[in-house]
């Protein structure tokens, strides 16, 4: 058997990186002589999370260009620069193929790869399709989307190349049969108590740690508990000393024991990256989204509103969360309303996404 050599290019963010960790795991669970290698920057959440996840990463220097004239200016030197790093790469490690993740990142990778006749795979894991995966649909071989509805956005590329995929989640997640009420003693809350997580990325999200602080008391009031993943250099330690001796609340800078917190919840609160809908979906848990507004082409506000139509959800924007939030928390928590909205949530999982992929990859591979 030859050995199976698989690039991937991705990372910026979680949403884009998790679900190719995801094909990764499964990959390597298919097979487990596969050599699996990551692209990425060295200053974005892939460079730790990836090597945290057990494989090879690389680092290429790309951002997106900026408006400035000077960025302008610089960007295709860099973005050359970017296209020889990422030639070099897979010239030495010579993959079948390269999944590239839709971020920015990708691009140059996607490039180098059409270079050396590398198939070049892509993953679209929005409703809206990014800019880096419009660009490298010129190049690409196949395209696998997570939303049926993104598939006008490649109308000109024949059915071939386009599958409906879902967005992949880690082989195993949400399989741990943890119950509520051992999630939440695990977690240091009372297993008799209500508990709502909420969290807004790696890097948090102004808007929904806000709301939270303003309604926090009044969310305790009347008998929720909440545990709360504020992101990276968002005033936790400032955050901790304000609820100190609570035991209905815990703030963290970041959860790394994240299947325990959806075991313990009954709802979510959080922003819309399509890995978050992704995880929801597969457990099934009721959520409040709150889409980032500044995302390309709104594409979040766009992901949230699709699963609100199917009922999985209901949608607040930032300038609306802290006014509404009480209302919203007050009429999602009932039993009828909370089992309608997780049977719409499970609805909109593809169990079989990250296994779709892999096979693709499997069989282009041996080709």
């Amino acid at each position: 058997m030859s050995k199976f050599r698989i690039v991937i290019a991705a990372g910026g963010t979680g949403g884009h990186l998790y679900p190719t960790i995801a094909i990764a795991d499964e990959i390597r669970r298919a097979r487990p002589d596969a050599d699996i290698a990551f692209i990425g920057t060295a200053d974005r959440i892939e460079a730790q999370e990836v090597p945290r996840a057990g494989y090879a990463f690389d680092s290429i220097q790309i951002a997106a260009p900026g408006k400035r004239l000077g960025s302008l200016v610089q960007f295709p030197i860099a973005f050359l620069k970017a296209v020889m790093r990422s030639h070099s790469l897979l010239k030495a490690n010579r993959p079948c193929a390269v999944l590239c993740g839709g971020a920015y990142l990708s691009v140059p990778v996607g490039v180098a790869a059409k270079l050396l006749g590398i198939p070049v795979v892509l993953l679209e894991i929005n409703s809206v399709v990014g800019k880096a995966n419009r660009l490298l649909s010129r190049v690409a071989e196949k395209i696998f989307l997570a939303y049926p509805e993104s598939r006008t956005q490649f109308a000109s590329l024949p059915d071939a190349m386009i599958a409906i995929s879902g967005t992949p989640v880690r082989p195993g997640f949400g399989d741990q049969g943890i119950s509520k009420a051992e999630a939440r003693r695990t977690l240091g809350f009372d297993p008799l108590r209500s508990l709502i997580l909420v969290f807004g990325g790696s890097l948090g999200a102004r808007a929904i740690n806000e709301a939270i602080a303003a309604n926090a008391d009044a969310l305790i009031e009347q008998g929720y508990s909440i545990l709360w993943q504020v992101g990276k250099g968002n005033s936790v330690d400032e955050l901790k000393s304000r609820f100190a001796g609570r035991p209905e609340i815990r703030v963290e800078e970041y959860l790394y024991e994240m299947e325990q917190a959806y075991a313990a919840a009954d709802f979510v609160i959080c922003r819309a990256g399509a890995s978050s809908l992704a995880e929801l979906a597969r457990l099934g848990k009721p959520a409040i989204l709150v889409p980032y507004p500044h995302a390309a082409e709104n594409h979040q506000e766009a992901n949230a509103r699709a699963f609100e139509q199917s009922g999985a959800a209901v949608v607040l924007r930032d300038n609306e969360l802290s006014a509404k939030l009480l209302e919203q928390v007050t009429a999602i928590d009932l039993d009828a309303v909370k089992a309608h909205m997780s049977i719409a949530m499970k609805s909109r999982e593809n169990k079989e996404a990250a296994k779709i992929v892999t096979e693709w990859l499997i069989a282009r591979c041996k080709a």
